[in-house]
């Protein structure tokens, strides 16, 4: 059976989805299409090891042209159609509106469209934003009324509920899939028996993070509690207009009262995982938080907003917490817990370890997607 990946950059497909697309790779033909632009040789080596075929196409550029648009999508169909793929796997909303207008062009059994998260611009009032989501509206409308052979996946019910409300796709068409598998060799489990409670924030260097809160407490925490330790793993781009103010990120580069680490490659997350115990994303929603599940799989707790996405990672008082987002309090009062009580850390990043295995692991996954393609 012939598979493909569309997604829009190859480094976005090797932390995300690359061991799902190997695992279905045993027993499917897989092939990807994505932008190759910033990969490195060992990138594209990877991939072939693996026996996934590549199939190289450049991201639009401008995108405040429309023309753009057009001429990726019609460069998607072209080597769709030079694939002749029986099954079609689009990543994220923005190329299922794509693959949801190219369907109607190209002869395939299921395209599948991966949901991965709405964004922080699916919610926004801009008119740029409100006009893009009406177009996507109506194109998942004509894909319902004029195509059968299509499946939604989500990674959360709170997405799953509104998408499919807002873009009246049936509900027999939706399928709910938390995230992409967990690789147990790579996020390995060890137990933490630490006294000292040293909490890590790994996420882009955005605003919709809670990464203010978090440096909020931490400086509150360390005047209180100066053993207690804070870490911050993440990329900044200062052209996103989302991310974190240029102030607010020299502060955190300079601080004493938090590790500042920088990017970190995705195959050096565990080691960054196992030097600290408690894992912090006060964020204002996410599709699942990977790295949240990732940290959970090598035993830390979790401490995440009771939000869409993040919900779907704790059970409450027993693998971590959850707190109302924006509340600076309640993250306090969250993270003095573990450092009142240390033991915590260790019964609670069990139990943490236990849900992302039963609920997350590469196994349970791949085999609710191959069920897609049998």
């Amino acid at each position: 059976m012939k598979i493909v990946f569309v997604v829009n950059e190859l480094n976005f497909f090797l932390r995300t989805h690359v061991n799902l697309a190997n695992q279905m790779g045993k027993t499917h033909q897989v092939s990807l299409i994505a932008d190759i632009t910033n990969s490195s040789s060992d990138d594209l080596e990877s991939l072939r090891k693996m026996g996934i075929n590549l199939y190289a196409l450049n991201r639009k550029k401008n995108v405040n042209k429309a023309s753009t648009y057009f001429s990726y999508i019609f460069s998607l169909a072209k080597t769709l159609k030079r694939i002749k793929p029986e099954y079609i796997f689009y990543i994220t909303l923005e190329l299922s509106f794509f693959g949801s207008l190219i369907s109607h062009f190209i002869k395939v059994k299921k395209s599948i469209f991966i949901i991965t998260g709405l964004g922080p611009f699916f919610f926004k009032k801009n008119f740029r934003y409100q006009v893009f989501n009406k177009f996507q509206q109506y194109g998942f409308l004509l894909l319902s009324i004029f195509k059968k052979n299509f499946l939604f996946i989500f990674l959360n019910s709170a997405d799953k509920d509104l998408l499919s409300c807002k873009y009246k796709i049936n509900s027999l068409d939706c399928q709910l899939i938390y995230g992409e598998g967990i690789h147990d060799s790579e996020f390995r489990y060890i137990e933490r028996n630490e006294t000292v409670a040293k909490f890590l924030l790994a996420s882009r260097l955005v605003k919709s993070k809670g990464i203010e809160n978090f440096i909020a407490c931490a400086k509150k925490i360390k005047k209180q509690y100066p053993h207690a330790e804070f870490s911050i793993a993440g990329i900044y781009d200062k052209t996103n207009p989302e991310s974190i103010s240029k102030g607010l990120f020299d502060e955190i580069k300079n601080a004493d009262y938090v590790n500042f680490l920088g990017e970190i490659p995705h195959h050096q997350m565990e080691e960054c995982f196992h030097m600290n115990n408690v894992f912090v994303l006060p964020s204002e929603r996410e599709g699942l938080p990977r790295a949240a599940v990732e940290a959970a799989s090598t035993g830390m707790p979790l401490i995440l907003s009771n939000v869409p996405g993040c919900e779907d990672c704790v059970i409450e008082g027993e693998s971590g917490k959850l707190i109302p987002y924006m509340s600076e309090s309640e993250l306090y009062k969250a993270m003095e817990g573990f450092i009142d009580n240390p033991s915590l850390i260790s019964l609670m990043g069990k139990k943490s370890s236990e849900l992302a295995k039963e609920k997350f692991s590469l196994n349970v996954i791949a085999s609710q997607y191959l069920e897609i393609t049998s």
